[in-house]
C-alpha cells in the first residue's frame, strides 16, 4: 500500500511544489544548508540564504516538464539508496520500487534517530510511510512550541481560532474525542488557545491528526504559513506564486535542520552524497504529504511518467542495439584483418622459400662456371665482357700469388722481415681481387640466365619459372596489403562510431540511474 501511495504522490506532485522538492534534493549542497544558518545569524537583514538559493534553483527549472523532474527525482532517490535499476513502464513496476524506497528510508530513519525507533513501537498499527510522516511532522510542529508562547494574546487567539474552526468542521463524535484528549469542556477559541499554550502546538496538532487523519496537515501548514512572520519563518517567494503551504513550510531550514540532526549531531564534513541520503526521510514526506493530506483517494495517471521513462529507455535500448551491431562489425573486420595478415605471412614465406631455390640454382651455375674453362664459352656480348675482366683478374691473382711465393725465399733477418711485410700487403691485395673475381663470376651467372644459350639450360628454366612465380606472389602480397589497409580504415571508422555510441550510453546511464542494470 505504501508503494502505491508514494507512486501516486510522486506523479501528483507538480508545478512549483515539485520544483522545490527537486531542488532541495538535486541541487542543494547540504553543507551549504547548515552553513546558511550561520550566515543568517551574522546577517543584519536576517535573510534566509538557503531559501533564496532554493528559489533561484526553482526558477531555473521552469522550462522543464513536470514528468521529466518527476522521473529525475524518483531516480535520484533510488540512486542514493543504491537500489537496483528496473523498468518503469507499468504502474506495478513504479509501485514496487516505491515500496522499496519506503522500506529503505524507513530503515535508515530508524538507524539514525533513536526517538523514531521509540515512536514506531507506539504506532505499530500505522504503515511505515504513515509513521515517517507523523513522526517528522510532530518534530516540525514541536519547533513552533516556543514561538507560540511569544505571540501576543491577540495573535494566539487568532491562531487558536483557525485551529478551532477546523475542529468544529469535523463530525460531532470526532469533536468529542478531541475535547476529551485535550482535556477541555468546550470548543471555544479561548479554551483551544489555552490548550495550545499549555501543551504545545505539537501535542495539540498530533491529537487532531490522530482523530481526523492526515487531512489536518494541509490546514496546519496553511496556518503556520499565515503566521510565518510571528513564528520567525521566511517563506519562499514561490509561496505567493503557486507553492503550497505544505511544501513552503517543509522546505524551511528551521524545520529541515532539526529533522536532519535526527537523534544526534550531524557531521558537516561528511560527503554531500552521504548528507543528501539523510535528507531522504524529509524528501519522502514532502512528496507524500500533499497527496496523503488530500485523502489519497483521487485516481492519478502515471502515463506521462511512464512515457518519459519509456522515451529514455527506448533511446538507451536503441543505442545498445547499435553498439551490438558495431561490435559485431568490429569482430568481423578483426577476423578479416587477421586472415589477411595470415595470408600475407604465408605469401612472404612462399616468396622466401622460392628465392632460396633461385639461389640454389644460381649456385649450381656459379660452381659450373668456376670449374669450367670459361675461355671456350661464348654466351653473349655481355658475358664476353665480364669473362675478359674475369680472366684479367684471375691472371692478376696468379701473379700476386707468385710474387708472394718468391718473397718467402729471402735470406737474412731484415730481408725476411721486409718480405713478411710485403707478403702481408700482397695477401690483402689477393683478397680484394678474389672478391672482384667472385663478383664477376656472379655477373656471368646473370648473363647466362638472361641468355638463350644451351649452357645450364635446365637451371635457367628453373630460375625463370621461379622468378615469374615470385613476381606473381609479390603482386598478391601488394593486393592483400591494400585490402588489409582498407579493412583497417573501415575498422578505425567503426571504432570511432563505437566510442561515440559508448559515450552516449555512459551519458544516458549517468543521467538516468538504473539503466545499466537493465538487460536490453
Amino acid at each position: 500500500m505504501d508503494g502505491q501511495i508514494l507512486a501516486s504522490s510522486l506523479v501528483s506532485l507538480k508545478g512549483t511544489d515539485l520544483r522545490m522538492v527537486y531542488s532541495l534534493l538535486h541541487k542543494t549542497n547540504i553543507g551549504d544548508l547548515l552553513s546558511s544558518k550561520t550566515k543568517d545569524l551574522l546577517s543584519k537583514e536576517k535573510s534566509d540564504h538557503f531559501t533564496l538559493h532554493l528559489e533561484q534553483e526553482v526558477k531555473k527549472l521552469q522550462h522543464k516538464r513536470d514528468e521529466v523532474l518527476q522521473v529525475d527525482l524518483f531516480l535520484e532517490i533510488t540512486k542514493l539508496l543504491k537500489l537496483k535499476g528496473t523498468k518503469y513502464s507499468l504502474v506495478k513496476e513504479i509501485e514496487d520500487q516505491s515500496a522499496m524506497i519506503v522500506n529503505e528510508v524507513y530503515g535508515q530513519l530508524q538507524k539514525q534517530d533513536k526517538h523514531f525507533r521509540s515512536f514506531t513501537e507506539k504506532e505499530s498499527s500505522s504503515s511505515q510511510l504513515q509513521q515517517m510522516v507523523q513522526y517528522q511532522m510532530s518534530k516540525v510542529f514541536s519547533e513552533l512550541d516556543g514561538g507560540f508562547k511569544d505571540f501576543s494574546i491577540n495573535d494566539q487567539t487568532k491562531f487558536a481560532s483557525q485551529v478551532n474552526d477546523y475542529i468544529q468542521s469535523l463530525p460531532e463524535e470526532k469533536q468529542q474525542v478531541i475535547k476529551e484528549k485535550l482535556g477541555i469542556n468546550d470548543l471555544t477559541d479561548e479554551m483551544v488557545r489555552k490548550a495550545i499554550a499549555t501543551s504545545g502546538t505539537s501535542i495539540v496538532f498530533a491529537i487532531i491528526v490522530e482523530v481526523s487523519g492526515f487531512a489536518f496537515y494541509t490546514t496546519a501548514t496553511s496556518m503556520v504559513a499565515t503566521f510565518a512572520g510571528l513564528f520567525g519563518l521566511t517563506l519562499p517567494f514561490g509561496f505567493y506564486t503557486g507553492l503550497t503551504s505544505t511544501i513552503a513550510v517543509l522546505a524551511n531550514p528551521l524545520f529541515i535542520i532539526p529533522l536532519l540532526l535526527g537523534g544526534g549531531a550531524l557531521l558537516v564534513n561528511h560527503q554531500n552524497k552521504s548528507l543528501k541520503k539523510k535528507l531522504l526521510p524529509i524528501i519522502v514526506m514532502q512528496i507524500a504529504l500533499p497527496y496523503m493530506s488530500s485523502g489519497g483517494e483521487d485516481e492519478v495517471s502515471v502515463e506521462l511518467f511512464t512515457n518519459e521513462w519509456n522515451g529514455r529507455f527506448n533511446t538507451y535500448k536503441g543505442l545498445q542495439m547499435e553498439l551490438n551491431t558495431l561490435e559485431e562489425e568490429q569482430r568481423n573486420l578483426r577476423n578479416l584483418i587477421a586472415q589477411s595478415q595470415l595470408k600475407m605471412k604465408n605469401l612472404h614465406s612462399q616468396v622466401s622459400s622460392e628465392m632460396t631455390q633461385v639461389r640454389v640454382e644460381k649456385q649450381k651455375i656459379y660452381l659450373a662456371l668456376k670449374t669450367a674453362n670459361v675461355y671456350d664459352l661464348d654466351i653473349s656480348p655481355s658475358f664476353s665482357g665480364h669473362k675478359a675482366e674475369y680472366v684479367r683478374i684471375a691472371d692478376k691473382i696468379e701473379s700476386l700469388q707468385y710474387s708472394k711465393q718468391s718473397n718467402q725465399n729471402g735470406e737474412g733477418l731484415f730481408k725476411r722481415f721486409s718480405n713478411s711485410l710485403s707478403n702481408l700487403s700482397t695477401t690483402f691485395d689477393i683478397k680484394t681481387e678474389e672478391k672482384k673475381l667472385d663478383e664477376h663470376l656472379n655477373l656471368m651467372v646473370e648473363d647466362i640466365l638472361s641468355s638463350s644459350h644451351s649452357s645450364c639450360q635446365e637451371e635457367r628454366f628453373k630460375v625463370t619459372a621461379l622468378q615469374h612465380h615470385i613476381d606473381q606472389l609479390r603482386k598478391e602480397v601488394n593486393l592483400e596489403e591494400k585490402k588489409k589497409k582498407t579493412l583497417e580504415s573501415e575498422l578505425r571508422i567503426i571504432n570511432q562510431n563505437h566510442s561515440s555510441i559508448l559515450q552516449q550510453i555512459k551519458k544516458l546511464e549517468k543521467e538516468t540511474y538504473g539503466l545499466e542494470d537493465l538487460h536490453v
